[in-house]
């Protein structure tokens, strides 16, 4: 994928502020730009819902403002009790663009960040656009525009700022080559860009992905990755599981395994058992197939490996299995089913 393609995808963009927010051994090839500056990750895809108050607030204005909006990332400044909400956006947009409702919703939303997010009184928020490092300034722009007229208005605003992403022959950036007009904190600290991961010339930094599929993913070949990275998992579970008995494993545990754990920070629950867990479920079921010996229910698999030849017999099929380019459709979880913990639960 081009660089300037690559700049303006949402995974990849998603993956690089979780990389920037992420504590890293020392001669990784990621440096923490966001946690080196205190800012950690507190939820990917989180639902924003407004109060009551909230929104006969906001129906009182003439502006269309999306009074529910969902964020993509959300960071905390623990220190400073600040929460900072980050949208990710493959291009700049104006005022008379469909996303102004949105962007006006997030302003909305950081205003009352304390009742949003259900945590300390005292909180505050920033609110963040992060786009391809080109389309900083125009994104400023609209964003100080967007701030105003609420001001004017009378609505709650919180600060906005805008974040670059750029990807260059060493590795990809985060960061603004010059100070903006929006009164945003956050982007000050990105200023001049800071490299966050380090790739060799013409090296695809994609594999390196911790979230390797989202669901609307723009590219397919994210969910080839997402693919290929259950089946080793699978495979390596399958290698370590005790013959003579049954082995269980939990899909929240594979989706951790798969992302180092970032999927505990999944807020929006509807999408992550609704989507995420029934994509899951289609793919191990497509490994193991119609065995016997392998039992899928409600967000969990069991092997049960009588002899060494099962767990053998087992992981062949597994590592050899086609995949097809579509998974089938059909397997989705009814409501009752995605909100039912199981003992596994832990996201």
């Amino acid at each position: 994928m081009p660089d300037s393609v690559l700049e303006k995808d949402n995974l990849f963009q998603l993956n690089t502020l979780v990389w920037a927010s992420f504590p890293q051994p020392v001669g990784a090839p990621v440096t923490p730009v966001l946690w080196n500056a205190g800012y950690t990750l507190y939820a990917i895809e989180k639902p924003l819902e407004a109060s009551v108050a909230e929104k006969a607030q906001l129906n009182k204005s003439t502006l269309e403002i999306r009074q529910n909006p969902t964020i993509d990332v959300a960071l905390s400044r623990e220190k400073f009790s600040t929460y900072i909400l980050v949208e990710c956006k493959p291009s700049s947009f104006g005022l008379n663009s469909d996303w102004t409702s949105q962007a006006r919703g997030l302003i909305a939303a950081g205003s009352s960040i304390a009742s949003r997010l259900g945590v300390s009184g005292e909180s505050t928020s920033e609110m963040c656009y992060l786009v391809p490092v080109e389309d900083t300034q125009s994104t400023d722009v609209t964003l100080v525009e967007l701030h105003k007229e609420m001001s004017i208005k009378g609505l709650k605003v919180c600060p906005t700022g805008v974040i670059g992403i750029s990807v260059k022959s060493d590795g990809a950036y985060l960061g603004l080559p010059n100070r903006l007009q929006g009164t945003a904190l956050l982007p000050l600290t990105l200023v001049p860009e800071r490299k966050v991961l380090s790739v060799s010339p013409d090296q695809d930094p994609r594999p390196l992905y911790v979230i390797p599929w989202i669901p609307d993913a723009q590219d397919s070949n994210d969910l080839e990755a997402f693919k290929e990275k259950i089946r080793a998992k699978l495979l390596s579970w399958l290698g370590k599981a005790a013959v003579g008995g049954s082995e269980l494993l939990y899909f929240e545990e594979l989706l951790n395994d798969v992302s180092r754990g970032v999927f505990q920070y999944w807020g929006d629950k509807s999408s992550l058992f609704g989507r995420v867990f029934p994509t899951v479920e289609k793919l191990v079921r497509i490994f193991f197939g119609d065995d016997t010996r392998v039992s899928i229910r409600r967000r969990e698999v069991t092997v049960t490996l009588k002899l060494q030849k099962d767990r053998e017999e087992l992981m062949e099929h597994v590592r050899t299995v086609g995949l097809p380019e579509k998974l089938p459709e059909g397997v989705q979880l009814q409501l009752n089913e995605q909100l039912k913990p199981t003992s596994g639960d832990n996201l």
